[in-house]
């Protein structure tokens, strides 16, 4: 197999390498057990192949080791770092790629490629923390404040309630990629979590979209009918088609006699209006504030007497 891989890297200057790029790919791909020799010398001439090969090459060359466990892990990581359209379908399917290799490109590549990671069915439990804590660029300045996790709380709710009273406004200032409303990765990764009821999951990614207040979004979350999980899910930025699929399957919802429980999550979504929610939204944090507030002062209280 290697002298295979020499011939072809041989006919590099006679050949269409669009045809040496299937070749090699086909050739490693009938090794049902390829030796460490047979994947060093797939990993040092894929890249370059690859490279020098059309669009539309790359893209049938991908898809076809999508289906390989054996591709190595540095092939792995050049693959999933491509442009997404060639990457989607690799990071999505192939399961070549380690744990380690996910999380790299998860702390790597853009929000597409890591919204095809969440597609995989298999994904591991620090996988899914890695998707869970991901950030982009963009997102990457801390808020102010200190987050207690006794409480739940980080006292940066104000920057929240700004955001929200923009969303409310309808002005340009409001941010819905930033870190107090939903980006399309939580979204991503919500919709996941409801699919596959990981509701552990689903509650951490909805407590960091709430700033990390755990309270709320466990009063949120234990709330019966999921009347207070739509409202804040709309209030967060969802769109109705995404949280209609979402609610019914973590919450219980209230439906009529013959009435399915889709219909019934789907009526209850049509039924609310972004700016009523967002209000609704603001109140519970207020609320949460005033609770935060108030206890801090019994405790200073509590010291001085002590």
């Amino acid at each position: 197999m290697v002298d295979r891989y020499r011939e072809l890297e041989g006919l590099k200057n006679t050949r269409n390498l669009d045809v040496v790029l299937m070749a090699t790919v086909s050739g490693f791909g009938s090794l049902d057990n390829p030796s460490a020799a047979e994947r060093r010398r797939f990993a040092e001439l894929f890249g370059p192949v690859y490279e020098a090969s059309s669009p539309e090459a790359r893209r049938q060359a991908v898809a076809a080791l999508s289906c390989h466990a054996h591709v190595p892990q540095d092939v792995c990581r050049y693959i999933g770092s491509r442009e997404i359209a060639v990457a989607a379908p690799f990071l999505a399917r192939s399961p070549a790629i380690a744990d380690d290799t996910l999380i790299t490109l998860i702390e790597t590549t853009t929000e597409e490629h890591i919204r095809a990671i969440i597609h995989r069915p298999d994904l591991s439990q620090k996988v899914i923390q890695a998707l869970i804590g991901a950030r982009r660029e963009e997102e990457r300045q801390e808020p102010a404040g200190n987050f207690d996790i006794d409480t739940g709380t980080r006292d940066d709710s104000e920057a929240l309630r700004r955001t929200l009273k923009a969303m409310a406004a309808g002005t340009d200032d409001a941010d819905r990629l930033g870190v107090s409303t939903l980006t399309e990765l939580q979204t991503a990764l919500l919709v996941r979590f409801a699919r596959r009821a990981e509701k552990p999951f689903f509650t951490e990614t909805f407590t960091r979209a709430l700033g990390g207040d755990r309270v709320l979004a466990r009063r949120i979350l234990e709330e019966p009918t999921g009347q207070r999980l739509a409202v804040a899910l709309i209030a967060l930025g969802m769109n109705h088609t995404d949280t209609s699929y979402v609610l019914p399957r973590i919450a219980a919802i209230d439906r009529q006699e013959n009435e399915t429980t889709e219909h019934a999550a789907a009526k209850l979504v049509g039924s609310l209006k972004p700016a009523a929610c967002i209000q609704e939204l603001l109140g519970w944090q207020s609320e949460r504030e005033r609770e935060t507030r108030v206890a801090a002062e019994k405790q200073e209280a509590a010291r001085r007497s002590a």
